[in-house]
């Protein structure tokens, strides 16, 4: 039977905005989730960690194509740290809201006794709208 360690959450636009002016940057990696669970260092058996989150993003309606977005959770605090998931979304104009879950199995106890786990967007397409919600959650267990 699985026992709780820590669980996190990280939410960056907790509702809906109303404006499109937000747009994530052509080509970049942006941070839209960070959380940093609690793992001691002496921590036995297997650690094994839950994330889930979403993101929400827009495109106006007088844009010419549709929109394609890259997610990355990486173990870690930066874009080349070791990656955990990875999709890509393609959508046309309007509102959407991208949901995911991912798991990180047999991870080693940190020395710090901190995991940090970092979620990344990538915008492969121009003009898209961060409008929320954005959130990480994230969960370890052992035994």
């Amino acid at each position: 039977m699985g026992q709780l360690i820590d669980a996190r959450t990280s939410s960056n636009i907790p509702v809906v905005l109303t404006e499109f002016d937000n747009t994530f940057p052509l080509d970049t990696p942006v941070i839209v989730g960070q959380v940093g669970l609690n793992i001691p260092p002496q921590t036995q058996g297997i650690i094994r960690v839950q994330l889930t989150g979403m993101v929400g993003v827009a495109l106006p309606t007088d844009f010419p194509q549709g929109f394609i977005l890259e997610l990355y959770i990486v173990r870690g605090l930066t874009i080349d740290d070791v990656l955990i998931y990875k999709s890509v979304h393609s959508f046309d104009f309007g509102i959407h809201t991208i949901g995911f879950s991912a798991s990180d199995y047999h991870i080693p106890a940190p020395a710090s006794g901190l995991q940090p786990y970092t979620l990344f967007a990538i915008a492969l397409s121009p003009g898209i709208a961060r409008i929320g919600p954005e959130n990480l959650n994230a969960s370890a267990y052992t035994g």
